[in-house]
């Protein structure tokens, strides 16, 4: 049974994806959601409703439906028709429109082998689009091979914390060394920016507890030591934290502590506005 996919007239990025399966004699039957496709589209919606992305904008397309599972979005649909489930985790629905794509990341899990996200990114590259990329300190290897094949236009990278602290704040361990490594990349790209955010975790004791502004200052001074350099766009941002942590969110004037610890060792450290 051929794939249903939903497209709009007009969607330059559902033109990307008939052209990808076209080229690859992958079947499907196009519903319109503009002309001939839009009762269908409006029987579809109403069954999945609840699994379907709604941005600013509306609902994003397009939409690629198999019989049994929805995806949704450009990067989405190409990595399941490139890559199956290898991607999974690695590339969600975006929000970024005018000519830019983000929801890419390297950062949900290891990729020994990250030949699937190179290709992806080489194809969205190749079609136009410009591409926002996220990490976080692993997969160095990877993160290396993108920037040095210029295949993005800006990376936003998420630093946790220090390295000790990644497996209580992720649920991954990182290494320091591959941390340090990843950093030192930084001084390589055109356009980029450093986003610490302050999380809740279960600290040792069982309790728990935000990442502190001494250790937020430990993150930002890896980032120095790193790159050799205290001038890095860098910003901390407040995170919600989750009702099973049963903690309370940080009032906003704590945040101006974590700013003046980070600045001794990153001068251009700014707070995210909530």
């Amino acid at each position: 049974m051929p794939y249903q996919f939903f497209s709009a007239t007009g969607c330059t990025r559902c033109k990307m994806i008939k052209f990808f399966m076209d080229e690859n004699n992958i079947a499907y039957e196009e519903q319109d959601i503009k002309s001939h496709g839009k009762e269908a589209f409006k029987v579809f919606y109403r069954e999945n409703r609840p699994k379907i992305f709604r941005g600013k904008d509306g609902v994003e397309f397009p939409i690629l439906f198999t019989g049994e599972k929805i995806f949704q979005g450009v990067g989405v649909i190409l990595a399941f028709l490139m890559a199956d489930d290898r991607l999974e985790g690695l590339v969600k629905t975006g929000t970024l429109t005018h000519g830019w794509i983000n929801g890419l990341n390297i950062c949900a899990k290891r990729l020994p082998d990250g030949k699937d996200f190179l290709c992806l990114l080489e194809f969205l590259k190749n079609q136009g689009l410009m591409i926002q990329l996220e990490a976080d300190g692993r997969n160095f290897l990877l993160l290396e091979t993108i920037l040095k094949e210029k295949l993005i236009n800006r990376l936003v990278f998420y630093l946790r914390g220090p390295a000790h602290l990644y497996e209580k704040i992720t649920g991954m361990a990182l290494d320091e060394d591959e941390l340090n490594q990843s950093l030192s990349l930084l001084n390589s790209c055109f356009e980029y920016r450093i986003i610490l955010p302050v999380s809740a975790f279960i600290r040792k004791n069982g309790k728990a507890d935000y990442l502190s502004p001494g250790e937020a200052a430990m993150a930002a001074e890896l980032v120095e030591k790193a790159t050799g350099s205290k001038k890095h766009p860098f910003f901390i941002e407040p995170v919600v934290p989750q009702d099973k942590l049963n903690i309370a969110p940080l009032p906003p004037p704590a945040f101006f502590k974590y700013r003046t610890q980070c600045r001794r060792h990153m001068v251009l450290s700014e707070i995210v506005k909530a």
